[in-house]
């Protein structure tokens, strides 16, 4: 009997160091590892050049903070961060806030080559931002994880590109949930806290859970402090992202689907559907008289393909729909009480919205684009192209918050104004009788210098369309 036991006893303890290697060391692939190699490609830093403003005294003899001795000026400066590659299109997820006045943007991929990035699409109030490269060949993406199950003391891994060092990873716990902060003149709720160090560069960087899936987005830390960090919760992202991509937005597209992912639906939406697995997405709203309305769509229908490209999330199906040409006819692919049919739509683009015609009928101003000689004649602090204000109307909404002639509208309840279009463009979602912050900017000279005086009023807009006032004019009646 002791003879069996020995024998026993040995050959398990033959079988352990065979396990664990000859020298008898653990494994060194550790989950930390596992989940590092699983995303490091798609991990990539982001460099650039971005438009800040600079004060400068015209004397330094302390009266630099009186506005008629000063003037502001824009240079370039340099900016670093961190992103991740979400489709193998070439779409990559940063915070809005690295790439924020962006004027040059370069992706830096672990495998040594750099690409010239455009910003899709920004939501300043998340700070999320979607960018895009051009590549021949698809890219390595991550797998988004879920964050409304997070467990305080889970581990998490952060990558990065901090101070410049690409692919630093570091590690940490979940310190809290649902954490909301102040970064800045930026109010956020529902932040991951953290432990894992994150320092500037990290920002826009992936947050990991110990299976390697993105459970956030690092985005800020807590000054003067350690192992304090923050992270946008990746449901969030999920929320957001899809209506930042809506292609009816971002190229006027005449489409009018609102599309959830199937596998993420309530069980009438499965049902009306018919059917019972999770593939493709499901359509949410139609928009009437849209081009998807007139191709017969209903709500409840499963799309599995756009132009036999198979789509399973719903930001797939915008990254898709982003590429398509416009004038072109799309065939979609869908599945309604389980039977297969395929519904062509002719991919139009909207009209322009006339954004003088809309500020006349909702706030009571005249508006033109900000021209050379207007400049030189009313010594107004601007850019060619800025929205100028030449007219308000007496008794009107303008007039009565105090808009004056002049005044250089720059901002939108948070979105930046820089030219017609884009003001057209936002008029065009606000509903008549809101109300809006609208941020001017006013010129006033003292004794040959200029003081620029930034304004925001809030302004209800008409209940109602007023006759229109017939001047049109760009010479501003001052």
């Amino acid at each position: 009997m002791i003879r069996w036991r020995l024998l026993l006893m040995g050959t398990f303890a033959v079988l352990f160091f065979q396990a664990a290697g000859v020298s008898g060391a653990y494994s060194r692939i550790t989950p930390v590892v596992e989940a590092f190699e699983k995303n490091k490609d798609a991990v990539v830093s982001i460099t650039g050049k971005q438009l800040a403003q600079m004060q400068q005294g015209l004397f330094s003899w302390g009266f630099e903070d009186l506005p008629f001795y000063q003037q502001k000026r824009s240079i370039e400066m340099p900016f670093l961060g961190s992103g991740f590659v979400i489709s193998p299109r070439g779409y990559i997820i940063t915070n809005a806030h690295v790439v924020a006045q962006a004027t040059e943007i370069t992706i830096h991929m672990t495998d040594g080559n750099a690409y010239q990035a455009q910003i899709v699409a920004a939501d300043v109030s998340a700070d999320l931002a979607v960018l895009k490269i051009e590549v021949e060949k698809p890219l390595p993406a991550v797998n988004l994880g879920r964050s409304d199950d997070l467990k305080i003391g889970e581990t998490v891994l952060a990558i990065g590109n901090p101070f410049g060092y690409q692919q630093t990873l570091t590690d940490g716990i979940i310190s809290a949930i649902h954490r909301e902060v102040d970064v800045e003149q930026l109010s956020m709720r529902d932040l991951i806290q953290i432990s894992a160090p994150i320092n500037p560069g990290n920002s826009g960087g992936p947050l990991l859970n110990i299976n390697g899936e993105v459970i956030g987005i690092n985005t800020a830390i807590r000054k003067a402090a350690q192992g304090i960090g923050f992270a946008i919760p990746i449901d969030w992202l999920q929320e957001i992202i899809p209506s930042m991509l809506n292609v009816d937005r971002l190229r006027r597209a005449d489409l009018g689907l609102e599309v959830a992912d199937a596998a993420g639906a309530k069980e009438p939406e499965a049902a009306e559907a018919g059917a019972s697995d999770s593939a493709g997405v499901l359509v949410k709203a139609i928009r009437p008289g849209s081009a998807a309305h007139h191709a017969g769509f209903e709500v409840g229908d499963r799309i599995t393909a756009v132009n036999q490209h198979p789509v399973s999330s719903a930001l797939e199906f915008y990254f898709v729909m982003l590429e398509q040409k416009m004038g072109s006819e799309v065939q979609f692919s869908i599945l309604r009480e389980n039977q297969s049919r395929i519904l062509p739509v002719r991919f139009a683009q909207r009209p322009q919205p006339d954004g003088k015609a809309l500020a006349r009928q909702l706030f009571g101003i005249e508006i033109a684009p900000l021209t050379e000689p207007m400049i030189r004649r009313y010594r107004i602090a601007g850019n060619p192209d800025m929205v100028v204000v030449t007219e308000a109307e007496p008794g009107g909404p303008a007039d009565n918050a105090g808009i004056e002639p002049g005044d250089l509208l720059i901002g939108l309840n948070g979105s930046e104004i820089a030219n017609l279009e884009q003001l057209g463009l936002v008029l065009e979602e606000i509903e008549r009788g809101a109300l809006l912050k609208i941020t001017f900017n006013r010129t006033q000279s003292y004794f040959g210098y200029q003081e620029v005086i930034q304004y925001t009023r809030t302004v209800r807009t008409r209940a109602a369309q007023p006759q229109k006032t017939g001047n049109t004019q760009e010479e501003i009646a001052i």
